[in-house]
């Protein structure tokens, strides 16, 4: 009886190591294969028929592009960039695509009541669909924002004005901006010259802070003494 109790308990062990030990060896093993096999690095081509400019257009240097919420892809080129006998064939410095590479508009350039930038740099469609346009020639020390239809709303800071990075009114060839719609501020990275984040209202233009790089603030103070010294959403004075 003894006999027969202790063959039944070693076949149910044997039952249990193979229906246990087995299956995880072979997912061990699966995964050790899975990891030895190398991952393919994606591969991407061009399409240059994807982007339809009309043909009696050239485009000069593309400097930017942006996206906006209608997934519409915004270019900002330079005409001067062209050569002398391409130059009656520069496209204007603004155009529009949809997702599909079609042409929808294109505007921009000189006009009246703002300063358009000497070298045309970067290009941002903020949420509510309006268009700001920044310069990185020297001298180009504004942006200016406009409609997606090409009407001028307003413009910060003017050319060739600027005082350095404490100057509160003028910029010095922003690199880029942002929106940060809970507060409708206007974050400027006004790092080509000047070596300082900007804020500005979005609506009025009207400067609210601004801070340094590394750890400077925008007048070579430190951080901290940087937040005592300047205003702040809350603040009413300059200490």
């Amino acid at each position: 009886m003894k006999r027969a109790i202790t063959a039944t308990v070693a076949v149910l062990a044997l039952v249990v190591a193979r229906s246990v030990l087995i299956p995880r060896a072979f997912d061990a093993a699966a995964a050790q294969g899975r990891a030895s096999t190398p991952r393919e690095v994606p591969k991407f081509k061009v399409d240059p028929t994807w982007l339809k400019v009309p043909s009696k257009w050239i485009l000069g240097m593309v400097s930017s592009s942006n996206v906006d919420a209608q997934d519409n892809l915004w270019v900002l080129q330079r005409p001067l960039t062209l050569s002398a006998d391409e130059k009656s064939k520069a496209a204007p410095p603004v155009l529009e695509f949809n997702a599909a590479g079609e042409f929808l508009q294109a505007w921009g350039g000189p006009g009246d009541g703002y300063e358009w930038p000497g070298t045309e740099h970067g290009i941002y469609v903020d949420p509510r669909g309006f268009v700001w346009i920044g310069g990185s020639g020297s001298g180009d020390n504004q942006l200016l924002k406009f409609t997606k239809e090409g009407k001028f709303v307003t413009q910060i800071g003017h050319a060739k004005q600027s005082t350095g990075n404490a100057d509160t009114v003028n910029l010095n060839e922003p690199a880029d901006v942002f929106i940060y719609q809970k507060t409708n501020e206007l974050f400027v990275a006004d790092g080509y010259s000047n070596k300082r984040i900007i804020v500005f209202d979005a609506d009025t233009g009207k400067f609210k802070r601004m801070w340094g790089a590394f750890r400077q603030c925008a007048e070579g103070r430190s951080a901290s003494a940087a937040r005592r010294a300047w205003t702040g959403p809350r603040q009413r004075s300059r200490r």
